[in-house]
């Protein structure tokens, strides 16, 4: 067998504990008992996810999903009220992740932010 064929195989071989490795490392997470100070460090954090646009969540906010799902304000028509019709943008995604025992939101683009206040829990241990 040539080196080149060798070196193939074993580069095939150790792929998938490579991924594993990485996959277990990363893992969706929730946040567990969240508090005042980590509601507002997540909504400090998905407004900078969401280039500074205000953002409004609810108070249970990634406590039961580990992935938050951001809608675009409907824009105002002339009275000032939201305009009839719909906004065409597609709905923005964030998932919270927990690498060690860093606690990130991921948005699609790869871009994260750590969340320091939030205690964030794997999402398959707090199922149980």
């Amino acid at each position: 067998m040539s080196l080149f064929r060798g070196g193939l195989l074993a580069t095939a071989a150790l792929t998938p504990i490579a991924c594993g490795t990485l996959a277990a490392q990363e893992q969706p997470a929730l946040i567990a008992a969240p508090t005042a100070d980590s509601r507002a460090e997540l909504t400090r954090v998905v407004s900078a996810a969401m280039n500074g646009q205000p953002v409004t969540l609810a108070d249970d906010a990634l406590t039961r999903d580990s992935v938050l799902t951001i809608e675009r304000r409907t824009p105002p028509g002339p009275q000032g009220r939201a305009a009839t019709g719909r906004t065409l943008e597609a709905p923005e995604q964030l998932k919270l992740v927990l690498r060690g025992e860093r606690c990130l939101l991921v948005r699609a683009d790869g871009r994260e932010w750590q969340l320091d206040q939030a205690r964030c829990v794997p999402a398959a241990a707090a199922a149980r």
